[in-house]
């Protein structure tokens, strides 16, 4: 992406931090227009429709984002946290169980998947996924505190 490009893009994620949507939206639209093959700009996009309460238009910049990259598990955990607050949760822990199968030690699915297990009473499945998902985070705090010399 050019340089402009990602300096726009950076400026969308700061008002998708300060919650201004509306205007994240707006900022993101414009760099897909300039360059429409980047899954981290739809995803961010995805993510501010997400947030304002636009589920599907969400979920269409969500599989827009894994269209352009389909083996980033990220996008694929927020394909699930789209689906479980559509409440489509069949298809949901397709989408973290995907996320899952790229990156083993991505704690954030784990997580979300045993929410929705919980959710469909299958107490097993939700148990088993939060030890996974409270493990990893174990592990990476241990070794975000390693010093190099």
């Amino acid at each position: 992406m050019r340089q402009e490009l990602e300096d726009l893009f950076t400026d969308g994620q700061f008002k998708l931090m300060d919650e201004e949507f509306d205007e994240a939206i707006e900022i993101f639209t414009k760099v897909l227009e300039e360059d429409s093959d980047h899954g981290k700009v739809y995803q961010a996009r995805a993510v501010a429709y997400l947030r304002k309460g636009d589920k599907d238009l969400a979920l269409k910049d969500i599989d827009k984002a894994i269209e352009c990259n389909p083996e980033n598990p990220r996008f694929f955990y927020h394909k699930g946290a789209i689906l479980m607050q559509q409440e489509l949760l069949d298809e949901a822990i397709e989408a973290l169980s995907r996320a899952i199968d790229l990156d083993p030690s991505y704690a954030a699915p784990y997580l979300l998947r045993s929410q929705i297990y919980e959710k469909l009473g299958d107490e097993e499945g939700a148990s088993a996924d939060m030890s996974m998902a409270m493990a990893l985070r174990k592990e990476q705090t241990k070794a975000s505190k390693i010093v190099d010399f």
